[in-house]
């Protein structure tokens, strides 16, 4: 069969579609490598977003080199691109998540780079956020299934 314009059309019958009632009860596994991928992914996130962050903010604030900016930005298209490796598929959960893990090194980045030294209320609040992103992340919840 073609079509109009000479291009042999093909015949695509839909793949039966699996019953999803036996996966509605499962629930998300962490192994022990799927873990580690997510932690180090956060933690590689972070230090692309808020290194790029910092070499623009360096190039505008401090009057580093044009090319220092054009570095951060660079780093901070490449940082896009990360999260998108993370084990679970749901956006809103995945940067909700991962805001925690900015949070620490932003903190960590600003007390090693610019020696401003983070205080009690910065230890805290950022603990409380690690935490809590941690248990929204790890929290064991159904496979979703659509």
């Amino acid at each position: 069969m073609q079509t109009e314009t000479g291009a042999a059309a093909v015949n695509v019958e839909a793949a039966p579609v699996a019953d999803n009632a036996d996966q509605s009860n499962q629930r998300y596994h962490w192994t022990p490598r799927k873990f580690c991928q997510s932690i180090s992914l956060f933690i590689l996130s972070a230090a692309s977003e808020v290194g790029g962050g910092w070499l623009v903010w360096q190039s505008i604030r401090s009057g580093k080199p044009w090319w220092w900016g054009l570095l951060g930005s660079v780093t901070l298209v490449v940082y896009g691109f990360i999260p998108t490796l993370q084990p679970v598929d749901q956006f809103g959960r995945t940067f909700a998540a991962y805001g925690g893990f900015f949070i620490v090194y932003s903190y960590g980045w600003g007390w090693l780079l610019d020696h401003e030294q983070p205080d009690t209320g910065d230890f805290a609040g950022a603990g409380i956020a690690l935490a809590g992103v941690c248990i929204c992340w790890f929290w064991p919840r159904k496979v979703r299934t659509d």
